[in-house]
């Protein structure tokens, strides 16, 4: 779990919006029936594809006899969510008891169950035991399901656990890193599951939705990665999902690790302005630390920042660069905490647009390692991970 990261709302700082609008919607159905499925709840199927975390609906109906019908338009094979609601009156809204993942195409497509829906509910492998008819996508995903779900679900409890110690242990840092050491490693064997999974099944629909979310995350992945990934997947014959897979192909190719650093200006503390590039020295590292007078977590990490500084400062420049949307809250923060280091600002308007776009910055602290020769090798949340990665470059 990494508690603790502030949301930022940055103006002009674009969205990840990479959708196909190119392709013609078709109708879809999807009927269904699921053995002690109970009159009246409510069935949804959303579109879970959306980068920024966005969900639409796409059909919707209310159980009758035991069965449902859903029907909507679709333009191409899309990865939903499948979810049961039961209507709360207490709440006055619906709360989701069940969801499954389908893959959703147009046509006509049918969903039963092997299990009656109270079994179904209480099992953590469900999408073994839904069965969808109708979708060559879905009979793609079920194997997916078959090779990987194991792995999944691990990946899972490592996740769920290493929440859980954080709160039991009232947030100690040594359990904070002995367990997300274990849900690092449990995402690690699951990208390792996938990609055999991917090079297995290179025409798969869900072999390429499996490399375009692998191609949403920002510094994570070289050039070189990035294209051998997207290459992999060209023999999927859904020219939707293709079309998806080369958007997101030059998104991520925008935000490389290896790229050199991106342009843009910042605002010394004596009013000036100059591009960010120009303050870089040859041979010497830079650790930029974007923050805000307003953000706690961003506060709680500035002495962190300043041992760095202290540590490593023949070999490594340190700047902060500021968020704040105006220049008194900063300056203010600044002589509370004592930042001796060199101190940056971005102005409101185009200068914080182009210095958020050019990290991709949706939540602070953002903190990035440039190497000696300016380019981006870490971009991180987390203080420990930015520690190692400096300890790994210029030593303990």
């Amino acid at each position: 779990m990494k508690p603790n990261i502030a949301k930022i709302s940055l103006s002009g700082l674009m969205a990840l919006t990479l959708s196909v609008s190119a392709f013609a919607a078709d109708n879809f159905s999807l009927k269904g029936s699921i053995p002690g499925l109970s009159d009246s709840l409510q069935v949804v199927l959303t579109d879970v594809e959306d980068p920024n975390g966005e969900i639409r609906r796409i059909g919707s109906a209310v159980v009758s006899n035991g069965t449902f019908e859903l029907a909507g338009e679709l333009k191409s094979p899309t990865v939903c969510e499948f979810s049961v609601l039961k209507y709360v009156p207490a709440r006055q809204d619906f709360m989701r008891t069940f969801s499954t993942r389908v893959i959703a195409e147009p046509g006509a497509m049918t969903l039963t169950s092997e299990l009656p829906f109270d079994s179904l509910r209480n099992v953590s492998d469900n999408e073994r035991h839904v069965r969808v008819t109708g979708s060559e996508a879905h009979s793609q995903f079920d194997r997916y399901v078959a090779a990987v779900k194991d792995v999944e679900l691990k990946e899972r409890d490592a996740s769920y656990l290493s929440a859980k110690k954080y709160f039991d242990s009232n947030g100690n840092e040594d359990t904070i890193v002995k367990y997300d050491a274990i849900k690092k490693a449990a995402k690690a064997d699951l990208l390792k599951a996938q990609r055999e999974f991917i090079a297995e099944h290179p025409d798969y629909n869900y072999s390429a939705y499996l490399v375009q979310r692998e191609l949403e995350k920002v510094f994570t992945y070289s050039a070189d990665e990035i294209n051998a990934m997207a290459d992999l997947v060209k023999a999927c014959p859904d020219t939707a999902r293709t079309s998806i897979v080369e958007k997101r192909r030059k998104f991520a190719l925008k935000y490389a690790l290896g790229r050199q650093c991106p342009e843009f200006e910042v605002t010394h503390t004596d009013g000036k302005t100059s591009p960010f590039a120009s303050l870089l020295t040859p041979g010497k590292y830079t650790f930029i630390d974007f923050w805000a007078s307003w953000c706690g977590p961003c506060r709680s990490a500035i002495p962190h920042v300043r041992e760095l500084n202290s540590k490593y400062a023949d070999r490594l420049n340190v700047f902060s660069i500021s968020v704040d949307e105006t220049e008194e809250p900063w300056r203010k923060a600044m002589d509370e905490e004592k930042m001796e280091w060199a101190q940056f600002h971005l102005q409101a308007g185009d200068q914080m647009a182009k210095g958020a776009q050019a990290f991709f910055i949706t939540t602070i602290p953002r903190l990035v390692l440039l190497n000696d020769k300016g380019e981006v090798i870490c971009s991180t949340n987390m203080p420990r991970e930015i520690t190692a990665c400096i300890e790994a470059e210029l030593g303990k």
